[in-house]
């Protein structure tokens, strides 16, 4: 350092008064800016082994994903829709935003757009959610051919009692502008659907015709159940109806309907 005092300005005892000694030596001003420069970098440059990734890159100006950001990101669509989830019970389609859902995950307002194009896919991914869960519930209650069709029944009039948010998104037009083979789910929970009401006519739930129009129906029945209560249609000043025990007697209708012939002239 003593060396590089010299080449920066060092005078002898004698000289400029701007001079100040440092162990036993004159350094000139220029001297000393250097030797605090030198200590300045050094620091820094230690420093940097101790610092977090994220206060590397901010230190370096390289931006990008910050530490809680990295830690979700390989669940982090799953993260995001259990969260949206959630938020819908609690702030409905209306007020939920993808800017909230990702503060809440701890990750940046722009990282959901790496898994959704906008607030309309997003909403499209909590419905198929929403079927993914219903068509969980809806197998786990398969029993006995006989009983299969009332058992999903309950366990449909369930899930949209629990998550009334949820089973509206499911049933709104934002499910019709999916494109194709976004909602696996929905297809699967109602050829589920279908594939019991065949079976509760036939004995059996290996295989058997599926009639649609029966299949139709079930669903039109259980689902205006469900809108009745979820939507407090029913009149305040009656008894509550029996949800379970509506939701797990379908009309007997719906076991067959054969198809319309048209009438002979």
């Amino acid at each position: 350092m003593l060396a590089g005092g010299r080449a920066f300005g060092c005078i002898d005892r004698r000289g400029i008064a701007g001079g100040v000694i440092l162990g036993g030596e004159f350094v000139g001003l220029v001297g000393i800016a250097y030797i605090l420069l030198f200590y300045v970098v050094s620091v820094n440059i230690l420093g940097l082994f101790f610092l977090t990734p994220a206060a590397h890159k901010e230190i370096l100006g390289l931006g990008g994903t910050t530490m809680p950001e990295a830690y979700h990101h390989k669940g982090l669509r799953t993260e995001l829709l259990r969260l949206g989830l959630e938020a819908l019970e609690v702030e409905g389609v209306q007020e939920l935003s993808l800017r909230s859902i990702a503060a809440r995950a701890g990750v940046s307002k722009t990282a959901p757009y790496r898994h959704f194009a906008d607030k309309d896919g997003f909403l499209g991914a909590l419905a198929d959610e929403g079927f993914r869960i219903l068509c969980s519930a809806l197998e786990e209650a398969l029993v006995a051919p006989t009983a299969a069709l009332a058992e999903m029944g309950r366990a449909y009039m369930a899930f949209a009692a629990r998550r009334p948010a949820l089973y509206r998104l499911m049933n709104s037009p934002i499910v019709c502008r999916m494109p194709e083979g976004q909602m696996p789910w929905a297809r699967r929970s109602l050829k589920l659907l279908a594939t019991v009401v065949a079976a509760s006519n036939e004995g059996s739930l290996d295989g058997g015709v599926i009639d649609v129009n029966a299949a139709a129906a079930a669903w039109a029945y259980i689902h205006g159940l469900v809108l009745i209560r979820i939507d407090g249609l029913f009149p305040g000043d009656l008894d509550e109806p029996d949800w379970d025990l509506l939701a797990s007697n379908p009309p007997r209708f719906l076991v067959p309907i054969e198809a319309h012939k048209p009438r002979s002239p």
